[in-house]
């Protein structure tokens, strides 16, 4: 039959010594003063804390925890419940029990949205791709409901980056797993696993298609986790995709033509960073003469002269830059460039851009008053 719950913590105690056995006294205690949000708070930290025996978890979810189930808060019961599922002896037995403590918590779209995450997972874990995909969109549609960026949300985004590279959806993987990222202390994972998403991170900004903006990345600490390994170099490579600097890239290339995912996706790569060096050159220019020679853009881009027009007409499609094409004077007029994070280097150029625009205004406010003085008060 049932285990009391004097008689559940007093098995628990058997086993244990120290302080272990302080920190089930101290959950006697708070379940008879009815302390319900303590208790719950008490018993996260002694699953996170101790070790148990396989199958003891489950019985103390559903002889001792079950007992004031409707007093804690959802929040809590699901991480309870996520923590819980691991003592499963199968995948199938695992999301069993996670749709029944879900049903518990209908009425808290936060719970859900975290055990709808995990039951996406361990649907990838089973290769249920679509079935993890219907349980995500799920997730979406609570997440759009909700004010601002939550707890929950570093549930969702963190499975969806799962998917999105098992699917191979770069950009996708890229954005979910940078807004995993800000849900998170960086510190909260391993150092093996910062390395592993700063690799394949810096992979998805590389080949995703739409992924133009690499500041985000290149300013995030994750980065750092691969300075002074074998994978330094991919810091090296980002920043040259950043800057559209082509020679940057070229010299790179024994180092990415080791690694087989960008080494077969090489022409992908040099579409993507003549695109960049594009960008990167309108960005250069005066705001007030933006009209680009073919010929200065082919040397720029390092594209041959008669695919100019098509490396412009593609950038203008993609919406990375905004103006006209003079097919007869072979001049691209660019009067906008799509906003990005910047690096250093761009950031200096705009203040260059800003102190030339300074002393133009000085001078044109000189030669009226030259040439107008009845236009300026004396001060």
């Amino acid at each position: 039959g049932r285990l009391t719950m004097t008689e559940f913590v007093t098995l628990q105690m058997t086993s244990r010594q120290g302080e272990e056995v302080e920190a089930w006294e101290n959950v006697e205690r708070l379940y008879h003063r009815k302390l319900w949000h303590q208790l719950s708070v008490a018993l996260v930290s002694i699953m996170d804390q101790q070790e148990f025996e396989q199958g003891s978890l489950l019985q103390m979810h559903d002889e001792f925890i079950l007992s004031f189930v409707d007093k804690i808060n959802p929040m809590i019961y699901a991480k309870v419940c996520l923590h819980i599922s691991t003592d499963c002896d199968s995948v199938e037995n695992a999301l069993a029990f996670l749709e029944a403590c879900k049903n518990r918590m209908v009425m808290s779209e936060l719970a859900t949205i975290v055990f709808l995450s995990a039951i996406a997972e361990l649907h990838l874990k089973l290769e249920n791709t679509d079935e993890a995909k219907t349980q995500l969109k799920e997730t979406e549609k609570l997440l759009q409901k909700q004010a601002g960026v939550t707890e929950s949300h570093q549930h969702y985004f963190r499975v969806a980056a799962e998917y999105y590279k098992g699917q191979g959806v770069f950009h996708e993987f890229y954005i979910n797993s940078l807004r995993y990222l800000g849900c998170i202390e960086l510190e909260s994972l391993s150092v093996d696993h910062q390395v592993a998403l700063a690799y394949d991170l810096s992979l998805a900004a590389i080949l995703g298609k739409g992924v133009y903006n690499f500041g985000d990345l290149l300013s995030h600490p994750v980065l750092e986790s691969i300075r002074g390994t074998e994978k330094e170099w991919l810091i090296d490579l980002l920043g040259a995709f950043n800057a559209g600097d082509l020679s940057k890239f070229e010299f790179l290339q024994p180092q990415w033509g080791e690694d087989p995912d960008l080494q077969s996706n090489d022409e992908v790569m040099q579409n993507k960073i003549r695109l960049l060096a594009l960008m990167e050159m309108a960005f250069k220019s005066p705001a007030n003469d933006r009209r680009l020679t073919f010929s200065s853009i082919a040397e720029a881009t390092k594209t041959p002269l008669n695919q100019v027009e098509i490396l412009v007409m593609k950038a203008l499609s993609l919406g990375l830059i905004k103006g006209s094409l003079d097919q007869v004077d072979a001049i691209a007029i660019v009067d906008w460039v799509r906003p990005r994070v910047l690096g250093t280097e761009q950031i200096t150029t705009i203040l260059e851009q800003f102190n030339q625009w300074t002393s133009n205004v000085r001078a044109t406010a000189t030669k009226m008053a030259e040439n107008a003085p009845e236009l300026f008060v004396n001060q």
